[in-house]
């Protein structure tokens, strides 16, 4: 970066500006060094007077002195180093360093960052001001600050074209109040732009490229009050933002030049605004691509957190994982929108976690523990909503409820009837249709008193439906178990056999790894204690042997520390576990994937038996097991895979008679676009009957066969290579 002085040539770099003993004026300086003259500091100074603004800006205004030499001046009158601005690049990685706010509210610019050093350099009118560094410390999160002097009229400039989108000319910089644009229109203003009434409205922009059905959402929101502006080009809305503050953005997805560069942008000039992208009309106004996905992501994470807490504290009977669940499934049974099925999934979570930590070796008072929940959420300020549904559980139905109730009592209402039902069926006992009964009875003698008949119905009906799938699955899930210590691999074995699972185990890796491709397990359980490097090589000799940790579900239980051995989830082990933790745990996580695992059994079935439509997650299904079912089925489909990730291009494929015929992901095509597919392991797939004379031009003569062997083995190699540079961190 180069700094600059004035008096020995404007435009010579040099790296460091020596301070003057003492301060002095800046005129004195610039006259001392022969760059103005008296007539111009005169003029300099009335206009200043008249029009506001620093003194050396109306230099630069005037044309009498260049951004350099008014820095190198600058520099010498504060006795620091400085910074011209003028045509610098600035990455948006180092813009990202200092939040827009704090940039426009107080005149500073990151315009440099050394990582190995941790200095970041910020470009700002006074160095000198201690309340401006101590504030840049503590945002800057522990890297060295160092400030310099800019030019006030080059850094309003500069934080204009940076941070708001705008280019500015030296007059308008000098009129730019940076302050008001961030609290006011959220766009420059300039004292020489004329007074025109505003529209209040809230202003949306559309960016597509559909010009019949452009004009159909724009009447939709202009009937509800919108201001709708719509353009084909990201470019264009680009330069819109920069005059333009937005409520919400709405992005085709085929419209892809710049998409990644817009989304940034409009984070980086106004966070408030809502980006929503969207494939089809249809799915932006049914909110269906949104909600749910997303939400299934947040209800993982909540399932997550809860049982890295539980497994910290040891906690033998928590079942969060468990009413968290069963809340999710009676609020989608009940038909509830996305939106009160995640708070009020969201309050089970919250309530079942807390009330094992408010838990003591007395009787638990259920309200007791729901007020001290609620005691400590109100002083977090936490969601009324959830507030609401908690104050909701155990207590009596208002009158008049049969003609409807509010959200939160039946969200209280789901709440209490599965914490009942949580706390009668112990989480690790399987459930049976005696014990079962016990509970129905007394649900139902609290109809109407406690419960609504409507929640506690369904539930029982759900429930019931989970008995007899239980009792008509032909087949037990089988456990494949690997331990070297025999009287634990025993204890392992008889344990999974009492649950009714089919267990067997061996103690040799390469007995393991044959029974492996002999019997085909539904999950894997790996025992392996030792160093992080140990346990990977282990579960890299049993990838290598024909492993294929991405279709079968594994659970690692060791006693070696868990961080090093993260890059092992990028191979598809589904979970690290303390080996010192109890059985009951690990029992909670193995029923957990036999949820999964018979989900997608089910799911698996209906697609072979030939439904119009099927859609799922790759989080159940991913694209091999999906390849795996529709081949032998020998159907004519068309199969449609979005990666959750927005710059992947969605993977479109069509099987003749079970073998893919055509594929194609963005600039891929054939073996290689499935080849991008079968890395995938968030997002969503649709299944459709195709009839053959809509097929495109076939693009693929590979078997399915050949496809997936190459693509596992690209998979492997990718995974492999994950382990070894997760090794040298």
């Amino acid at each position: 970066m180069e700094h600059y002085k004035a008096g020995d040539g404007a435009d010579r770099p040099v790296s460091k500006v020596k301070p003057e003993k003492h301060k002095q004026r800046l005129d004195e300086i610039l006259t001392n060094r022969g760059l103005i003259s008296e007539a111009q500091i005169r003029e300099a100074l009335s206009r200043q007077k008249a029009h506001g603004g620093r003194f050396g800006s109306q230099l630069l205004c005037l044309g009498y002195i260049d951004e350099p030499g008014l820095v190198g001046a600058l520099s010498i009158q504060l006795g620091c180093e400085g910074v011209v601005l003028a045509d610098l690049k600035i990455p948006e990685t180092i813009l990202e360093t200092v939040p827009r706010k704090v940039a426009l509210a107080r005149k500073v610019l990151p315009f440099e960052q050394d990582s190995e050093q941790g200095v970041l350099k910020i470009a700002c009118e006074d160095p000198t001001d201690q309340n401006l560094i101590e504030e840049l410390k503590f945002i800057a999160s522990g890297k060295k600050v160092e400030l310099f002097v800019a030019a006030e009229a080059a850094l309003n400039r500069a934080i204009a074209k940076h941070y708001l989108g705008r280019d500015l000319s030296w007059h308008d910089s000098l009129a730019l109040e940076i302050s008001e644009a961030l609290t006011e229109a959220g766009k420059t203003p300039t004292k020489a732009q004329p007074h025109r009434p505003q529209d209040a409205r809230p202003a949306v922009l559309l960016v597509t490229d559909e010009n019949d059905t452009a004009p159909l959402l724009q009447l939709l929101l202009e009937k509800d009050n919108y201001r709708v502006i719509i353009t084909d080009s990201t470019q264009d809305a680009i330069d819109l933002l920069g005059s333009e503050r937005f409520h919400t953005v709405f992005l085709k997805d085929t419209v892809l030049e710049d998409c990644k560069d817009l989304g940034s942008r409009i984070r980086r000039i106004s966070p408030n605004t809502v980006i929503r992208h969207y494939e089809m009309i249809s799915s932006l106004l049914l909110n269906q691509d949104t909600n749910s996905v997303d939400g299934d992501m947040y209800l993982e994470n909540l399932d997550l957190f809860t049982s890295i807490l539980s497994c910290k504290a040891k906690l033998t009977t928590n079942h969060s994982g468990q009413v968290g669940l069963y809340t999710n499934q009676l609020c989608h049974k009940l038909g509830l929108s996305d939106k009160d099925r995640l708070t009020i999934t969201n309050a089970a979570y919250v309530h079942d976690l807390a009330r094992f930590y408010y838990s003591s070796d007395k009787a638990q008072d259920s309200l007791l523990v729901i007020q001290l929940t609620i005691r400590l959420l109100e002083s977090l300020s936490y969601s009324p909503r959830v507030l609401q549904m908690l104050r909701s559980m155990y207590i009596s139905l208002p009158k008049g409820h049969a003609d409807g109730v509010p959200i939160h009592i039946l969200g209280g209402n789901i709440l209490t009837i599965v914490d009942i039902f949580c706390d009668s069926i112990p989480r690790n006992d399987r459930l049976t249709i005696d014990k079962f009964e016990d509970v129905k009875k007394k649900l139902r003698d609290l109809l109407g008193k406690l419960f609504l008949a409507e929640a506690v119905e369904t539930f029982i009906e759900m429930i019931q439906e989970e008995i007899l799938h239980v009792r008509t699955d032909q087949k037990a899930l089988q456990v494949m178990i690997y331990a070297q210590d025999s009287s634990f691999r025993q204890t392992l074995e008889l344990r999974f056999k009492n649950e009714g699972f089919r267990a067997i185990s061996q103690s040799s890796p390469t007995a393991f790894i044959g029974l492996y491709k002999r019997r085909e397990p539904d999950m894997i359980i790996l025992v392996v204690p030792g160093e992080p490097e140990d346990v990977k090589s282990f579960i890299g000799r049993l990838a290598e042997g024909g492993v294929s940790f991405g279709n079968t579900p594994a659970l690692l239980l060791t006693d070696s520390s868990p961080s090093p051995l993260f890059s092992l989830l990028e191979r598809g082990i589904e979970d690290i576990i303390p080996l010192d933790d109890n059985l009951n745990l690990l029992l909670s996580k193995i029923r957990k994937l036999e949820i999964k695992i018979s989900a997608r059994c089910k799911t698996a079935g209906e697609i072979a038996d030939g439904s119009s439509i099927s859609r799922g997650r790759m989080a159940e299904m991913n694209l091999i097991k999906l390849l795996q079912i529709l081949g032998p089925s020998r159907k004519n489909v068309r199969i449609t895979v979005q990666s959750n990730q927005r710059n992947k291009a969605a993977l479109l494929l069509y099987l003749n008679r079970g073998q893919i015929t055509f594929a194609r992901s963005g600039d891929l095509a054939g073996a290689e676009a499935v080849y991008e597919g079968l890395a995938w392991v968030r997002g969503t797939w649709t299944v459709e009957s195709a009839a053959s004379e809509d097929f495109p031009p076939s693009n693929n003569h590979l078997s399915n066969e050949s496809i997936l062997t190459q693509g596992c083995l690209l998979l492997d190699e990718k995974a492999r290579q994950l382990l070894q540079a997760g090794s040298h961190i």
